[in-house]
């Protein structure tokens, strides 16, 4: 049976349509399948795009893609109910082009790069909910939806972290997500006048301002991070939490950016703010969360739906993954299209270029950052530590000046954390850090 496409790529995410990009720029007859209403409608909301992958097929990206504001500023820092203690990074660096990095909502660049590809040449269809691969034996010969079948020699599966066509298949023959390789993103986005952002944040016109936190705010064994970073006239925030942790109901999913925006701390940043959006997804754990194999007879999985999303605690970092890993896709089927052979064997050069690009090198070597990023004491003992210490730091009191050692003490105590803890944890953090 002759083949409908030279390849399918399934999601018209950030890895899908850089994908479909390349494969079109190459001569490849391909199709982009979407499954919301249009590339972006499924997504929530957007994020800080890091990086230049996008200039390898598209130069003028930085100027025609609908961005929000260029990172300026990086603000880290833990919570208690009660405090905060925090600090900045700010490189004069970031302030002039090439920029480091932008925030973007995904609505607006998802649909961009999706017209990209269909000018390239791409077969752009949204709205297709993908019910399978067409699997012949182990080999995978196109899609399924609708009990018709588009066949191609190569599909990228692009379709993220809780891909529909992935799971109970060879690429991942476990039937479900492990909770073990899985976080729980839930998320705001608040309108304010851009002059305003400018305003609070101290920023000058187009700069952006991002913020990550160690929440101490909920109940023990709850474990999450918060994020805040401003958009043109917007500011999107919210909670990436372990789902694990969530287990047993000790705090509703929706009360875990409650309390985050209603800390004094975070409130202040949304004075006069008005929500207009809110959503929450899964998301991959990086290496922990990856398939069986990134490719496969006819097959290879890319972006989030391959778990490349990287986070150690300060950075979060998945959409430069999704574009480079497309990217890469698209080269290996490219090259398997030119030898007419898209075995196993032959879409092997994907892992190869994954190695050669970095990007597995980056997974593997922190491989174990889950075991500190989601050490419970991170969440509760630390950051009451901190925010102890400093108190008695900056607090003059009524007597005379006490010692450094004693108020570390001090701080222990009021904490709960002992120095033989402190340690093993510290070495632990930078053994696999």
């Amino acid at each position: 049976m002759a083949d409908d496409f030279d390849a399918i790529v399934v999601g018209a995410g950030m890895a899908g349509s850089s994908a479909a990009i390349r494969l079109a720029q190459g001569g490849a007859n391909v199709l982009l399948l979407e499954r919301g209403a249009e590339a972006g409608a499924k997504n929530l909301s957007g994020g800080l795009l890091w990086g230049h992958d996008l200039d390898r097929i598209l130069p003028a990206w930085s100027r025609e893609m609908p961005l929000e504001r260029h990172l300026v500023r990086k603000r880290f820092g833990v919570l208690t109910p009660e405090r905060s203690v925090s600090f900045d990074f700010d490189d004069v660096g970031w302030r002039t082009p090439p920029y480091v990095a932008h925030s973007v909502l995904r609505a607006r660049t998802d649909a961009w790069l999706a017209k990209q590809a269909e000018a390239a040449g791409a077969t752009v269809v949204p709205a297709v909910p993908v019910d399978r691969l067409a699997w012949e034996g182990t080999t995978a010969r196109g899609v399924v939806q609708g009990g018709e079948t588009m066949r191609a020699p190569i599909t990228i599966v692009a379709d993220g972290a809780n891909s529909r066509v992935a799971l109970g298949t060879p690429i991942r023959p476990q039937p479900r997500l492990s909770e073990e390789a899985t976080e729980l993103g839930v998320k705001e986005v608040y309108r304010l006048d851009a002059s305003r952002i400018e305003e609070r944040f101290q920023l000058g016109p187009g700069e952006g301002h991002a913020e990550e936190w160690v929440l101490g705010l909920y109940p023990p064994g709850v474990m999450a991070g918060g994020f805040l970073y401003t958009n043109r006239d917007t500011i999107s925030l919210g909670v990436i939490a372990n789902v694990r942790s969530l287990f047993g109901g000790a705090i509703p999913a929706h009360d875990l950016v409650e309390r985050f925006k209603q800390h004094p701390t975070i409130r202040a940043a949304l004075a006069g703010a008005e929500l207009v959006e809110y959503g929450a997804k899964l998301i991959s754990s990086g290496w922990a969360s990856r398939p069986a194999a990134f490719h496969g007879d006819g097959w290879l999985v890319a972006g989030d739906a391959a778990g490349f999303v990287f986070s150690n605690g300060l950075v979060i970092q998945g959409m430069n993954y999704a574009i480079r890993t497309g990217l890469e896709a698209a080269e290996t089927a490219l090259a398997a299209r030119a030898a007419h052979d898209a075995s196993a064997a032959r879409l092997a050069e994907y892992e190869a270029r994954l190695e050669r690009s970095g990007i597995l090198a980056d997974f593997r070597d922190f491989a174990r950052i889950d075991r500190v990023k989601w050490n419970p004491r991170f969440y509760t003992a630390y950051p009451r530590f901190a925010t102890s210490l400093f108190r008695s730091l900056l607090d003059p009191g009524d007597g005379p000046k006490r010692p450094l050692r004693r108020l570390l003490r001090e701080a222990q105590r009021a904490s709960g954390v002992r120095s033989r803890t402190l340690l093993a944890d510290g070495l632990e953090a930078l053994r696999d850090l």
